[in-house]
Order: C-alpha cells, then sequence, then structure tokens
C-alpha cells in the first residue's frame, strides 16, 4: 500500500468522526510524505494533487499547510506556495535534542512536585509498558505516559512546545523505527523509578537518554537511506 492509499485509509477509518478535524489529517498525510521522502527539501507541496487524492477541498489543505509551518515542516512564501523543509539524520537528531531537554525538564518539574497520584500513575504505566507485548498498545500506553509527566511537569506554554516534536515519526513509531520499544521499555522503568524516588536530577537525565536513543535510531534510519523512496523496500 502506497503513501497515498494509507493516509486515505486513515482519513476515513482511523479516527471517529468529530475527533480529529479534516486538516489535522491532512497534515498527518504531508508530515508522512516528508518522513518517507517523497516529499523532499525544498519542493513545492502539490497542494492541488493532495486535496484530489485525499477527496477534500483546498481549505483543510491550506489550513494544514499553516499547522505544519508552525512546526517547521514547511516554509510558505507569498505568492508561490509552501516549500519542503526536509527531513535527514542531522535534522532529525537535532529535533529529537530539543524535545528531550522539553521533555526532561517537564520530568524535573513533575519530580519535585512529587504528586502521589502521579507518581502511582507513572509507576503502574511504567509496569504495563514492560509488560506489553502488541505494539499499537504500548505506543497508546507510552504517549500516556508521557502525557503524565507533562502534564504534571510543564505549563501550558511547554506543552505546547512539546507537541509538535513528538509527530516527527508518522504511524506507529514502535514498528516504523526497529529497536524503539526495546530501547523504551529500558528507559521508561529507569525514569519512572527516578521519579518515584523524588530524584529530578535523576528523572531529567534519564529522558535525556531516553530521547537521545530513540533520536539516534531514527538518525540511523536516514543514514541506512530509509527515508529516500528510490531505496526503501515496500
Amino acid at each position: 500500500m502506497d503513501a497515498t492509499h494509507r493516509s486515505e485509509a486513515r482519513v476515513s477509518r482511523e479516527e471517529p468522526v468529530g475527533r480529529r478535524s479534516v486538516s489535522e489529517e491532512v497534515a498527518d498525510h504531508i508530515r508522512e510524505r516528508v518522513f518517507l521522502g517523497e516529499l523532499r527539501d525544498g519542493e513545492r507541496v502539490p497542494q492541488r494533487e493532495i486535496a484530489q487524492s485525499l477527496g477534500v477541498s483546498s481549505v483543510p489543505v491550506r489550513e494544514a499547510l499553516a499547522s505544519l509551518k508552525r512546526e517547521g515542516v514547511v516554509t510558505i512564501e507569498p505568492n508561490r506556495g509552501a516549500f519542503v523543509n526536509g527531513l535527514d539524520a542531522d535534522v532529525v537528531r537535532e529535533q529529537f535534542y530539543i524535545f528531550g531537554r522539553i521533555y526532561g525538564f517537564a520530568a524535573r518539574k513533575a519530580t519535585e512536585r512529587a504528586d502521589p497520584d502521579v507518581l502511582a500513575a507513572l509507576s503502574e504505566l511504567a509496569r504495563r509498558i514492560v509488560a506489553e507485548t502488541d505494539l499499537d498498545a504500548m505506543i497508546a500506553l507510552s504517549i500516556e505516559f508521557q502525557m503524565r509527566i507533562v502534564d504534571a511537569g510543564g505549563s501550558k506554554r511547554l506543552r505546547a512546545l512539546f507537541a509538535p516534536f513528538s509527530r516527527i515519526v508518522p504511524g506507529n513509531f514502535y514498528d516504523t523505527i526497529p529497536g524503539s520499544a526495546e530501547v523504551t521499555r529500558e528507559r521508561i522503568v529507569a525514569l519512572a523509578r527516578a521519579v518515584e524516588r523524588g530524584r529530578p536530577d535523576a528523572a531529567e537525565a534519564e529522558c535525556w537518554r531516553l530521547i537521545d536513543e530513540i533520536g539516534e535510531l531514527v538518525a540511523q534510519r536516514f543514514r541506512d537511506g530509509a527515508g529516500d523512496p528510490a531505496r526503501r523496500v515496500e
């Protein structure tokens, strides 16, 4: 199944009507094509073709591009259109580095605040993540763990910064990036333990390790040519 058909299926099936807007689905489609190398650095985003392939009007495409501009995925030039800011190994490592530091700061603050309900929830989520073998279920648990940390340790502004970095890799992260599930299980346990023991320095450092190691796995995918459609095996 090619990227267009995958995205069409996602628009029609993945989320119940009303939970996500059409423009958010279009943005996911564009992110996926950028990640897969189907839209390359400096290339104009084919807005009409995207609208036709997804069966939507031009309005949600423009809305999606405005959102992607805020994330740094595209640059919009007046009277010329939207142009891709492509991904490569260096850009990926840079983005994950920043993501890890934001996440780490939230973990530090959550540890310092030491809300008993948050600590108990994180410990339980860590236990379930380690035990979970279904990757779809594991990604849901991992997202819940992340958001517990960010909600407990971050301001609204920090949460707004956090969101775009969590969308770098489309689809189920653990399916897409080999080895990432194993890294997550190991590091989540250490992170939850540091938070539970009231060690903010250690909690922050474990976040850095977790995100840096995963970022390196994603960067390696690009170094191996997995983001190049000409070298990818379907």
